[in-house]
This record gives C-alpha cells, structure tokens and sequence, in this order.
C-alpha cells in the first residue's frame, strides 16, 4: 500500500531479531518505524515521530505464551487474559469484538503484533504523524499476524517509561498542553481508532485491531 505526508518524506523501519536460546527474545521480533523528513541546509533527513513494536511468533514457540508476554513488561503481560493458552488463540471475547466465531478463530494465526510506544516531535504533532506511523507500520509488518494489539496509556502519565539507562523517564505534561489524564487519554484513544482499533472493554485502555485484512482508506 502506498503512503502520502505533506512532511514526512520516507518511513525508516529497524528489526531486531534474536538468535539466543538462553531467554525468551527469540519468541518475538522488535520493530521500530521512524518518521523522517528532510533538512534542506543540512542536507539530511532527521526522525520526527517513531513506534516501537514487537512482532509475537505464538505458532511456532515453544514456550508457553504466559511466560512469552510476561518477559517484556507489565503492558504486555496485561494481553495474557485474552489468549487461550491451551490452544494458543485469541478468546472468543476478542473475537466477537470484529463478529469472528470460534471456528473461524481456530482457524487464524495467534501471530500477532503489540504496539509498544508512540513518540511524536512537540514541533510536528497535530499533522496525522501518529496515524502514518501506526499505518505503515502494520501494513507492512504484519505478515500472517490477525491482530494487533496495545494499551492507550498516554505518555506523561505511563509510569513504566524508561530511558535509554534503564531509568524511569518523566515527560513535562506541559508539553502537551496541560491537559488532565482522561482528556489525554480520550484523545489518545480517539487517534487509534481510526486507526481501526477498537476497546476490548469499557474498564480498561488495552485495544484491539483486526488486521487480517487491509481496513485502511
């Protein structure tokens, strides 16, 4: 699928993949896409915006998927309750989300992707950034994954955000704008369902997309 920005010229995607045997890295693949335009002066490009995802191969593993979601954090680990961990597949409470029964859900790959964080520039945001991010990067990532999966916790107020030393990260909420935790979050919200992403339940933030097919305009 070809993408159009008015400033974002290219999409730079980075993979990570494990060969270790001593963890469970090898159970999942990470993903980074980086939004980047172009400096005329410097005559180079910079990032304005990335996302961090993970890419779960559930088919193939041999580790139980409890314990493939639990190593990364408590975000991930959240996911457990909305697979069957006896036939490594999503419940059926997910998907009657999208109107799947149990025998279509049987028949679907448990391959799935998780998006991680979303980082935009304070300059560039406002300008669908995130929306071509999220769509690039599922569109081109998803190979057989069905979902894909992540927790609406907006930025300034995610208490698991660590920097590059491993240290918990604060973010100024002056940077966006002030706002209070639930009109960031309803905002938040708001950019990933049209994004095709929709709330698992009214009493949490984790969402849900189908990505089977390609549902974007």
């Amino acid at each position: 699928m070809n993408f159009e920005h008015d400033i974002v010229e290219q999409i730079d995607f980075k993979y990570r993949k494990s060969t270790t045997t001593d963890d469970f890295q090898n159970n999942y693949d990470a993903i980074r896409a980086e939004a980047m335009v172009y400096d005329e002066k410097k005559e180079d490009y910079f990032s304005v915006g990335e996302l961090d995802a993970y890419f779960f191969d559930i088919e193939t593993s041999n580790v139980p998927i409890y314990e493939v979601l639990d190593s990364i954090d408590g975000d991930t680990a959240t996911l457990i309750s909305y697979f069957d961990l006896d036939y490594k597949r999503v419940t059926p409470k997910i998907g009657k989300i999208f109107n799947y029964d149990e025998e279509e859900l049987m028949q679907m790959s448990a391959n799935f992707i998780y998006l991680h964080m979303l980082k935009v520039n304070k300059k560039y945001r406002g300008k669908n950034i995130g929306k071509l991010l999220i769509q690039a990067l599922l569109n081109d990532c998803k190979r057989d994954a069905n979902f894909a999966f992540l927790n609406a916790i907006p930025l300034q107020f995610n208490s698991r955000l660590y920097d590059d030393d491993n240290k918990i990260k604060k973010i100024d909420n002056s940077e966006f704008k002030n706002r209070t935790k639930d009109q960031s979050q309803k905002k938040l919200i708001e950019l990933y369902q049209t994004c095709g992403f929709k709330l698992i339940d009214k009493k949490s933030t984790d969402m849900v997309a189908d990505i089977s097919g390609l549902y974007f305009e």
